[in-house]
């Protein structure tokens, strides 16, 4: 092979080289809390409609670090001819040499740092794992849970996109040194409100394994349980989604209630139209389905990804003017989207009085939950209804909390107006598990045990299995293969995605 050629390949070999290299780096230091199995499904779990923002800000910081390493590289494997007398400059000796061993030295401690910094070691060896953990705790929701049938209550359920309350100041628990989202924070402290926590109300909700995203995230507040599938080869967009799961949607559809999503952004994402209409047969609005409940909106109403969270809350208004004149009770889910990375998204309605655009984005949107729990304490529905307000997840944007000096996060939870007493809120260690059985007592539902999956209910005084076990421990369980969890709860699905034999370990 001719040399020309031969430094052609050395040339290209070291450019993919240095893409692996400077994504690697990029991902610890902007987004460090990220999984491999979060990356997974953003890969596979559709990205169709989806913003890309994140995607064009990383080339735009990796693609010049990525040349200027390459340039410097090859300046050390190659001798450089300039000048009209052909002067050239020598790279090392060795390195020359070793040309070969070199290159391949390079690549396995860019492939490692990759690798580490995606997730990507311990994602291989917890799949290959085995634990029995979720077998041993699961508590199995059918038939566990009663209403009385004269009086159940509404429930107004908010997942808000990455609400956390790192955002809360510094004397609240948070790490900002002025106030961002003082409405959400005042939320907490009122009189029919109740929120759980750890030492302070900044110390929410405990983010674990296999509910960083939004689908994983709606799954555990719904079931009780991660989203654990085999993402890199499953979609995951199927009707028989989750199918061995009996979640919130199918609890309150069989005790009568009426179902019904709105969703800022489009639901063919990630396979929330499958779950929402496999687990509860919800009526679903997102922007693709407004005409069907003679709904429209204008050029100003729209977002990133479907529609923004001012039209949002409006719709939501507008639909609860219907469905609660109805005989049946309601469940009305609400899923946000303004304050998604990269940045979030603000328009004419938003705050403006913070210098970040996404300080913005969390201002606005503590605003306008804080506005609409306002708008349905002043409906005569009301004093028979439940306001559910949590968080889906962390942000994925770590650099924005990291310059303030935040270590640890939580995620948001608060409960307004819920139909039952409680015995402890503070100095709880809970996670998104709990909300489920949480969800179903604030709505008066009696649960035999007061478990459901694997959550606990918040309100009564067992304790969860992150204060029974600790959260890095219960990480570490969920990260592992559970066979109960693919042949039992993944159900049909899996078998039919993998041809597994039933009662197979």
């Amino acid at each position: 092979m001719k040399e020309n050629t031969k430094r052609i390949i050395h040339v290209i070999l070291l450019f993919l080289i240095h893409i692996i290299l400077v994504t690697g780096v990029y991902l610890k230091f902007k987004f460090s809390s990220i999984n491999f199995e979060e990356i997974l499904f953003l890969m596979r779990g559709g990205t169709e409609d989806s913003d890309f923002s994140a995607f064009y800000l990383a080339l735009k910081i990796c693609i010049p670090a990525i040349l200027t390493l390459l340039v410097i590289s090859y300046a050390l494997f190659y001798d450089i001819t300039f000048g009209k007398k052909n002067n050239k400059i020598y790279p090392f000796k060795f390195i020359n040499k070793h040309r070969v061993v070199i290159t391949i030295v390079y690549f396995l401690l860019s492939a490692f740092i990759l690798s580490w910094t995606s997730g990507l070691i311990n994602y291989v060896i917890y799949t290959n794992s085995t634990s029995n953990f979720i077998e041993k705790h699961y508590v199995d929701p059918g038939d566990r849970v009663t209403f009385n049938s004269k009086n159940k209550r509404n429930l107004i359920f908010i997942v808000s996109e990455s609400l956390e309350t790192t955002t809360f100041t510094k004397k609240q628990g948070g790490a900002w040194n002025y106030e961002v989202m003082p409405e959400l924070y005042d939320l907490l402290n009122e009189d029919d409100v109740v929120t759980f926590y750890d030492n302070n109300k900044a110390q929410g909700l405990n983010m674990i394994q296999g509910t960083s995203w939004t689908t994983a995230a709606l799954v555990a507040n719904t079931s009780g349980l991660p989203l654990k599938i085999r993402i890199n080869k499953n979609q995951y967009h199927s009707k028989n989604f989750m199918n061995g799961t009996y979640g919130l949607g199918d609890l309150l559809e069989d005790n009568g209630y009426h179902n019904e999503l709105i969703s800022s952004a489009k639901t063919n994402f990630g396979g929330l139209q499958e779950m929402f209409t496999r687990h509860g047969h919800y009526d679903i609005i997102d922007v693709k389905s407004l005409k069907d409940y003679d709904l429209s909106m204008n050029k100003s109403d729209k977002g990133k990804w479907g529609f923004n969270d001012n039209y949002l809350f409006e719709t939501a208004k507008k639909r609860l003017e219907i469905i609660s004149k109805n005989d049946e009770p309601f469940n009305l889910e609400l899923v946000t989207i303004d304050t998604h990375f990269y940045d979030g998204f603000v328009g004419d309605y938003s705050e403006t009085k913070h210098k970040e655009q996404y300080e913005n984005a969390y201002a606005t949107a503590s605003r306008q939950i804080y506005d609409f729990v306002s708008y349905v304490r002043a409906q005569d529905y009301y004093k028979n209804t439940t306001i559910v307000i949590v968080g889906d997840h962390l942000s994925m944007q770590d650099d924005f909390f990291k310059k303030r000096g935040a270590k640890k996060r939580y995620v948001y939870n608060c409960i307004v107006n819920p139909g039952v007493k409680i015995e402890n809120n503070e100095n709880r260690v809970a996670t998104s598990l709990d909300m489920y059985p949480t969800i179903v007592a604030s709505i008066g539902g009696i649960i035999d045990g007061n478990k459901l999956g694997l959550g606990v209910n918040l309100f009564s005084g067992e304790k969860t299995l992150a204060e029974e076990y600790g959260v890095k421990y219960l990480n570490s369980e969920l990260k592992k293969k559970s066979s109960f969890y693919n042949n039992v709860l993944l159900n049909d699905e899996y078998l039919k995605k993998y041809d597994v034999k039933k009662g197979s370990k």
